[in-house]
């Protein structure tokens, strides 16, 4: 795949399937939202 071809709007479409998928290692929550809450925290 040619990287120069990669749109923004693919780039995020991609994170936000990452950061909003569950993760086991913190108790099947997503990353941004502990991250929101850190931020909210803080």
């Amino acid at each position: 795949m040619d990287l120069r071809q990669v749109t923004n709007e693919n780039i995020q479409f991609a994170q936000s399937r990452i950061s909003y998928h569950p993760r086991k290692c913190l108790g099947f929550k997503q990353p941004a939202i502990i991250f929101k809450e850190q931020e909210m925290a803080a």
